[in-house]
């Protein structure tokens, strides 16, 4: 049986696309680093006269040390499901359920960008 040149282009091409895919398929830490941009994203629309004084302390210590409560909380309460060419993470924290798609090196939230960032600003509250 003969192919094409073009049914072959198609096949190389494809094969091109799901290497680069599982090559750029993101990491645990690649995905905290994602988290910490979208937290310091909700921090910074936070309102500090609105905050009550917990709500002020809450934020100095996600604003201070932010990097490392990122990586506890994400490595204790999220669940990385690897498909090959792209991975779901999914992270539970205090009753709040955060989904992200992870493919070629990027982070698509399940979740429209504003809720993202709205889930992420009540886990600070």
């Amino acid at each position: 049986m003969k192919l094409s040149n073009t049914v072959l282009v198609v096949l190389v091409s494809l094969l091109t696309l799901c290497v680069a895919l599982a090559a750029t398929n993101p990491t645990m830490t690649q995905y905290g680093r994602f988290l910490d941009t979208q937290l310091t994203k909700a921090l910074a629309r936070m309102n500090p006269e609105e905050a009550n004084s917990q709500q002020k302390i809450m934020r100095d210590i996600l604003t201070t040390q932010g990097k490392k409560g990122i990586d506890s909380l994400t490595r204790s309460n999220t669940v990385r499901r690897d498909y090959g060419l792209f991975s779901i993470f999914t992270t539970r924290v205090f009753q709040v359920e955060v989904a992200v798609v992870g493919v070629g090196a990027h982070f698509i939230p399940l979740d429209s960008q504003e809720e993202l960032i709205k889930k992420l600003g009540r886990l600070m509250l």
